[in-house]
């Protein structure tokens, strides 16, 4: 049996140059009248670390109840694909089991590779770019686990993956 509890997620849609969406999926804890204002504080912060690296046009947001459409427009840039993402590799902070999620349109110029890491970036210190890091603060902040208990994350990966359609 599954351990009581809920899992919430809430996602930011990327549309690309070619016009296709892919999704920035995080879990989130529960969202209660009481921490609603703090949540869409965390959610804005996580928009704007995200829209920071990204090339694509956020078409919509969605979280328990609400989903939105915030924009029908496509990007004009080529190089908005959503074939290019970041993934952020992150573990639970009490189980240490390690999780994934990537974010579609990364914009390449914003990232640092680790010298002689292939496609791994750095994401931490002095030599990360400040988007990079601006992202995993407002991750960590509002993230939580996919498990029912929903524990707090740390960030402890991230690197960029091409997909394939």
């Amino acid at each position: 049996m599954p351990p009581l509890g809920s899992t919430h997620k809430a996602s930011i849609t990327y549309g690309d140059h070619t016009e296709e969406t892919s999704k920035f999926e995080v879990y989130v804890g529960a969202i209660t009248a009481l921490s609603i204002a703090g949540f869409l504080t965390a959610f804005g912060n996580l928009q704007t670390a995200a829209d920071a690296l990204a090339l694509g046009t956020v078409r919509k947001q969605q979280w328990i109840g609400d989903d939105s459409t915030i924009s029908n427009e496509w990007p004009t840039s080529p190089l908005a694909q959503r074939e290019n993402k970041l993934e952020i590799q992150y573990m639970d902070d009490v189980t240490e089991e390690i999780f994934r999620v990537t974010l579609p349109t990364v914009d390449l110029t914003k990232l640092v590779f680790v010298p002689g890491g292939g496609d791994n970036v750095l994401f931490a210190g002095d030599a990360a770019s400040t988007e990079v890091k601006n992202l995993v603060t407002a991750f960590e902040a509002i993230g939580r686990t996919p498990r029912s208990d929903a524990n707090s994350i740390t960030v402890v990966g991230m690197r960029f993956v091409g997909a394939n359609t």
